[in-house]
Protein backbone atom coordinates (compact mmCIF):
# COMPACT_ATOMS: atom_id res chain seq x y z
CA UNK A 1 0.00 0.00 0.00
CA UNK A 2 2.99 2.55 1.05
CA UNK A 3 4.40 1.48 -2.79
CA UNK A 4 0.78 3.02 -4.04
CA UNK A 5 0.90 6.09 -2.24
CA UNK A 6 4.89 6.22 -3.18
CA UNK A 7 3.02 6.48 -6.91
CA UNK A 8 0.13 8.69 -5.90
CA UNK A 9 2.48 11.27 -4.76
CA UNK A 10 4.73 11.40 -7.76
CA UNK A 11 1.94 11.72 -10.59
CA UNK A 12 -0.06 14.37 -8.13
CA UNK A 13 3.19 15.86 -6.98
CA UNK A 14 3.37 17.23 -10.79
CA UNK A 15 0.42 19.15 -10.54
CA UNK A 16 -0.76 22.40 -8.94
CA UNK A 17 -3.67 22.73 -6.77
CA UNK A 18 -5.64 24.54 -9.95
CA UNK A 19 -4.98 21.30 -11.86
CA UNK A 20 -5.12 19.01 -9.40
CA UNK A 21 -8.72 20.16 -8.77
CA UNK A 22 -9.17 19.87 -12.45
CA UNK A 23 -8.68 16.52 -12.54
CA UNK A 24 -10.77 15.47 -9.48
CA UNK A 25 -13.74 17.25 -10.72
CA UNK A 26 -13.35 15.45 -14.15
CA UNK A 27 -13.08 12.02 -12.87
CA UNK A 28 -15.14 9.78 -10.78
CA UNK A 29 -12.27 9.62 -7.36
CA UNK A 30 -14.37 9.53 -4.42
CA UNK A 31 -12.62 7.92 -1.84
CA UNK A 32 -8.40 8.37 -2.05
CA UNK A 33 -8.62 10.76 0.70
CA UNK A 34 -10.61 7.87 2.83
CA UNK A 35 -7.76 6.05 2.06
CA UNK A 36 -4.55 7.84 2.57
CA UNK A 37 -6.12 8.87 5.71
CA UNK A 38 -6.30 5.51 6.88
CA UNK A 39 -2.77 4.81 5.73
CA UNK A 40 -1.91 7.75 7.73
CA UNK A 41 -3.61 6.36 11.40
CA UNK A 42 -1.64 2.98 10.45
CA UNK A 43 1.77 4.57 10.07
CA UNK A 44 1.93 7.71 11.58
CA UNK A 45 3.48 9.32 8.75
CA UNK A 46 2.13 12.98 8.27
CA UNK A 47 2.87 13.09 4.13
CA UNK A 48 0.11 10.62 4.05
CA UNK A 49 -2.44 13.04 5.90
CA UNK A 50 -0.92 15.77 3.33
CA UNK A 51 -1.78 13.74 0.55
CA UNK A 52 -5.01 12.69 1.48
CA UNK A 53 -5.78 16.39 1.55
CA UNK A 54 -4.74 16.95 -1.97
CA UNK A 55 -8.00 14.63 -2.94
CA UNK A 56 -10.22 16.90 -1.20
CA UNK A 57 -12.53 18.12 -4.02
CA UNK A 58 -12.50 22.41 -3.19
CA UNK A 59 -16.11 22.45 -5.21
CA UNK A 60 -17.24 19.67 -2.97
CA UNK A 61 -16.16 21.30 0.45
CA UNK A 62 -16.25 24.91 0.32
CA UNK A 63 -19.68 25.17 -0.04
CA UNK A 64 -20.42 22.93 2.52
CA UNK A 65 -18.20 24.78 4.71
CA UNK A 66 -20.24 27.87 4.56
CA UNK A 67 -23.70 25.69 5.07
CA UNK A 68 -24.85 26.36 1.68
CA UNK A 69 -26.20 23.07 -0.75
CA UNK A 70 -24.72 23.44 -3.89
CA UNK A 71 -25.24 19.64 -4.54
CA UNK A 72 -27.58 20.08 -7.50
CA UNK A 73 -25.74 18.60 -10.45
CA UNK A 74 -23.36 16.89 -9.24
CA UNK A 75 -22.20 13.10 -8.98
CA UNK A 76 -23.93 11.71 -6.25
CA UNK A 77 -21.57 8.48 -6.14
CA UNK A 78 -18.31 10.40 -5.98
CA UNK A 79 -19.53 12.83 -3.82
CA UNK A 80 -20.36 10.84 -0.92
CA UNK A 81 -17.20 8.85 -0.46
CA UNK A 82 -15.29 12.03 -0.81
CA UNK A 83 -17.09 13.62 2.18
CA UNK A 84 -16.71 9.97 3.88
CA UNK A 85 -12.76 11.16 3.23
CA UNK A 86 -13.58 14.40 5.07
CA UNK A 87 -14.85 12.26 8.13
CA UNK A 88 -11.99 10.40 8.34
CA UNK A 89 -9.29 13.49 8.10
CA UNK A 90 -11.31 14.89 11.00
CA UNK A 91 -10.85 11.55 12.99
CA UNK A 92 -7.48 12.02 12.13
CA UNK A 93 -6.85 15.64 12.46
CA UNK A 94 -9.83 16.86 14.96
CA UNK A 95 -10.29 20.05 12.80
CA UNK A 96 -13.86 21.06 13.83
CA UNK A 97 -14.27 22.66 10.36
CA UNK A 98 -14.02 19.05 8.50
CA UNK A 99 -16.94 17.63 11.46
CA UNK A 100 -19.15 20.88 10.39
CA UNK A 101 -18.50 19.56 6.76
CA UNK A 102 -19.36 15.48 6.93
CA UNK A 103 -22.28 16.88 9.92
CA UNK A 104 -23.52 19.42 7.43
CA UNK A 105 -23.85 16.63 4.30
CA UNK A 106 -25.72 13.92 6.05
CA UNK A 107 -28.26 16.54 7.24
CA UNK A 108 -28.59 18.07 3.79
CA UNK A 109 -28.72 14.57 1.98
CA UNK A 110 -30.76 13.11 4.81
CA UNK A 111 -33.52 15.67 5.62
CA UNK A 112 -33.59 17.06 1.71
CA UNK A 113 -32.64 14.88 -1.11
CA UNK A 114 -33.87 10.94 0.16
CA UNK A 115 -36.76 9.36 -0.35
CA UNK A 116 -39.03 7.76 2.30
CA UNK A 117 -36.77 4.68 1.57
CA UNK A 118 -33.48 6.32 2.29
CA UNK A 119 -32.34 5.98 -0.25
CA UNK A 120 -31.16 9.04 -3.13
CA UNK A 121 -29.55 9.69 -6.51
CA UNK A 122 -31.33 9.84 -9.90
CA UNK A 123 -29.32 8.55 -12.51
CA UNK A 124 -26.47 8.76 -10.68
CA UNK A 125 -27.05 12.77 -9.63
CA UNK A 126 -28.85 15.12 -7.65
CA UNK A 127 -30.73 16.88 -10.28
CA UNK A 128 -32.97 19.13 -7.99
CA UNK A 129 -32.93 21.42 -5.69
CA UNK A 130 -33.36 20.25 -1.36
CA UNK A 131 -36.82 19.17 -1.10
CA UNK A 132 -37.51 18.30 -4.63
CA UNK A 133 -38.39 14.71 -5.21
CA UNK A 134 -41.64 14.17 -7.36
CA UNK A 135 -39.67 15.01 -10.55
CA UNK A 136 -36.64 12.90 -9.50
CA UNK A 137 -38.28 9.04 -9.01
CA UNK A 138 -36.92 7.58 -11.99
CA UNK A 139 -36.06 3.95 -13.37
CA UNK A 140 -32.54 4.54 -12.47
CA UNK A 141 -33.09 6.23 -8.89
CA UNK A 142 -31.92 5.37 -5.54
CA UNK A 143 -28.40 3.76 -6.74
CA UNK A 144 -27.64 0.85 -4.07
CA UNK A 145 -23.76 2.19 -3.81
CA UNK A 146 -25.29 5.65 -2.94
CA UNK A 147 -27.08 3.78 0.17
CA UNK A 148 -23.90 1.97 1.02
CA UNK A 149 -21.98 4.93 1.04
CA UNK A 150 -24.02 6.90 3.27
CA UNK A 151 -24.53 4.44 5.28
CA UNK A 152 -20.66 4.30 5.79
CA UNK A 153 -20.65 7.76 6.59
CA UNK A 154 -23.62 7.85 9.48
CA UNK A 155 -21.10 5.03 11.03
CA UNK A 156 -18.85 7.49 11.91
CA UNK A 157 -20.99 10.57 12.83
CA UNK A 158 -22.60 7.97 15.57
CA UNK A 159 -19.53 7.12 16.78
CA UNK A 160 -18.67 10.81 17.14
CA UNK A 161 -22.35 11.38 18.89
CA UNK A 162 -24.89 8.95 19.95
CA UNK A 163 -27.68 10.39 18.12
CA UNK A 164 -30.28 7.98 17.57
CA UNK A 165 -31.45 10.34 14.52
CA UNK A 166 -28.09 8.72 12.85
CA UNK A 167 -29.46 5.23 13.87
CA UNK A 168 -33.13 5.67 12.97
CA UNK A 169 -31.59 6.68 9.07
CA UNK A 170 -29.45 3.48 9.23
CA UNK A 171 -32.37 1.20 9.36
CA UNK A 172 -34.52 3.09 7.47
CA UNK A 173 -31.81 2.42 4.36
CA UNK A 174 -30.57 -0.80 5.43
CA UNK A 175 -33.93 -2.22 5.13
CA UNK A 176 -35.21 -0.51 2.19
CA UNK A 177 -32.04 0.11 0.35
CA UNK A 178 -29.91 -2.90 1.09
CA UNK A 179 -31.88 -6.23 1.76
CA UNK A 180 -34.71 -5.20 -1.11
CA UNK A 181 -31.72 -5.13 -3.62
CA UNK A 182 -30.26 -8.87 -2.95
CA UNK A 183 -32.35 -11.84 -5.14
CA UNK A 184 -33.46 -14.31 -2.55
CA UNK A 185 -33.21 -17.05 -4.82
CA UNK A 186 -29.68 -16.75 -6.39
CA UNK A 187 -28.56 -13.57 -4.51
CA UNK A 188 -28.16 -11.43 -7.51
CA UNK A 189 -27.96 -7.77 -6.96
CA UNK A 190 -29.32 -5.02 -8.35
CA UNK A 191 -28.04 -1.47 -9.25
CA UNK A 192 -30.94 0.92 -8.92
CA UNK A 193 -33.86 0.63 -6.71
CA UNK A 194 -36.18 2.02 -9.16
CA UNK A 195 -38.84 5.09 -6.98
CA UNK A 196 -40.94 5.55 -10.39
CA UNK A 197 -44.19 3.94 -10.16
CA UNK A 198 -45.27 0.67 -11.49
CA UNK A 199 -41.57 -0.01 -12.49
CA UNK A 200 -39.61 -3.57 -11.72
CA UNK A 201 -36.65 -4.36 -10.36
CA UNK A 202 -33.28 -5.38 -12.32
CA UNK A 203 -30.90 -7.91 -10.83
CA UNK A 204 -27.63 -8.02 -12.32
CA UNK A 205 -26.68 -11.87 -14.07
CA UNK A 206 -23.99 -14.05 -13.11
CA UNK A 207 -21.88 -14.04 -16.34
CA UNK A 208 -23.49 -11.03 -18.36
CA UNK A 209 -23.07 -8.01 -16.11
CA UNK A 210 -20.63 -6.46 -13.46
CA UNK A 211 -21.21 -3.36 -11.57
CA UNK A 212 -20.08 -0.93 -9.18
CA UNK A 213 -23.37 -2.07 -6.92
CA UNK A 214 -22.11 -5.82 -7.63
CA UNK A 215 -18.90 -4.90 -5.97
CA UNK A 216 -20.14 -3.08 -3.08
CA UNK A 217 -23.40 -5.42 -3.09
CA UNK A 218 -21.43 -8.17 -2.06
CA UNK A 219 -19.97 -6.09 0.88
CA UNK A 220 -23.61 -5.32 1.59
CA UNK A 221 -24.88 -8.49 2.13
CA UNK A 222 -21.92 -9.86 4.06
CA UNK A 223 -22.19 -6.96 6.66
CA UNK A 224 -25.68 -7.40 7.64
CA UNK A 225 -24.01 -7.78 11.61
CA UNK A 226 -22.67 -4.08 11.28
CA UNK A 227 -24.00 -1.11 13.57
CA UNK A 228 -26.56 -3.52 15.83
CA UNK A 229 -24.23 -2.34 18.25
CA UNK A 230 -22.25 0.16 19.81
CA UNK A 231 -20.57 1.06 23.13
CA UNK A 232 -18.42 3.28 25.09
CA UNK A 233 -17.36 2.84 28.78
CA UNK A 234 -20.47 2.71 30.72
CA UNK A 235 -22.53 0.38 28.69
CA UNK A 236 -24.30 -0.76 25.37
CA UNK A 237 -26.42 1.14 22.32
CA UNK A 238 -28.74 -1.30 20.80
CA UNK A 239 -29.30 0.79 17.70
CA UNK A 240 -31.14 -2.41 15.21
CA UNK A 241 -33.66 -5.17 15.58
CA UNK A 242 -32.03 -7.72 14.21
CA UNK A 243 -32.04 -11.48 15.11
CA UNK A 244 -28.28 -11.26 16.81
CA UNK A 245 -25.61 -12.26 19.54
CA UNK A 246 -23.00 -9.82 20.63
CA UNK A 247 -20.15 -11.11 22.98
CA UNK A 248 -18.53 -8.67 25.40
CA UNK A 249 -15.10 -10.41 26.58
CA UNK A 250 -14.17 -7.75 28.36
CA UNK A 251 -16.92 -7.66 30.67
CA UNK A 252 -17.70 -11.63 30.86
CA UNK A 253 -21.09 -10.37 28.92
CA UNK A 254 -22.69 -12.16 25.84
CA UNK A 255 -25.69 -10.15 24.73
CA UNK A 256 -28.53 -12.29 22.51
CA UNK A 257 -31.45 -10.23 20.82
CA UNK A 258 -34.23 -12.39 19.72
CA UNK A 259 -36.17 -11.12 17.23
CA UNK A 260 -38.44 -11.64 13.88
CA UNK A 261 -38.57 -7.64 13.31
CA UNK A 262 -40.23 -6.25 10.69
CA UNK A 263 -42.47 -9.26 11.00
CA UNK A 264 -43.04 -8.69 14.81
CA UNK A 265 -43.33 -5.51 16.89
CA UNK A 266 -40.44 -6.89 19.66
CA UNK A 267 -37.50 -7.82 20.66
CA UNK A 268 -36.00 -9.56 23.49
CA UNK A 269 -32.53 -9.42 25.23
CA UNK A 270 -31.01 -12.42 27.15
CA UNK A 271 -27.99 -10.92 29.04
CA UNK A 272 -25.67 -13.72 30.22
CA UNK A 273 -22.10 -12.79 32.51
CA UNK A 274 -19.56 -14.45 33.86
CA UNK A 275 -19.86 -12.38 37.04
CA UNK A 276 -21.96 -9.54 38.00
CA UNK A 277 -21.54 -6.38 36.07
CA UNK A 278 -22.97 -2.67 36.24
CA UNK A 279 -23.79 -1.31 32.68
CA UNK A 280 -26.18 0.94 30.73
CA UNK A 281 -28.19 -0.76 28.08
CA UNK A 282 -29.33 1.88 25.90
CA UNK A 283 -32.22 0.66 23.14
CA UNK A 284 -33.61 3.13 20.90
CA UNK A 285 -36.69 3.84 20.70
CA UNK A 286 -37.55 4.32 16.58
CA UNK A 287 -38.96 7.34 15.31
CA UNK A 288 -41.60 5.47 13.58
CA UNK A 289 -43.01 4.92 17.13
CA UNK A 290 -45.68 6.95 17.82
CA UNK A 291 -46.50 6.90 21.85
CA UNK A 292 -43.14 5.30 22.37
CA UNK A 293 -41.59 1.90 23.52
CA UNK A 294 -41.92 0.36 26.50
CA UNK A 295 -39.27 -2.86 28.49
CA UNK A 296 -40.61 -5.19 30.81
CA UNK A 297 -38.02 -7.53 32.79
Amino acid sequence: VEKMAAWVKARTDRSDNVHMERVLNFTEQGGMNEILSNLYSLTGKPEYLKLARRFDEKHYVVPLSQYKDELKGEHVNSFIPNIIGTAREYEMTGDLGLYNIATFFWKQVTGARSYATGGTSNDEAWQQEPYVLASELGKNSHESCCTYNMLKLTRHLFNWKANAAYADFYERALFNGILSTQHPKNGMMMYYVPMMSGMYKTFMKPYDSFWCCTGTGMENHAKYGDSIYFHDSDGIYVNLFIASELEWPEKGLCLRQETNFPETQSSAFIVTATSPVELALRIRIPYWVEEGGYASV
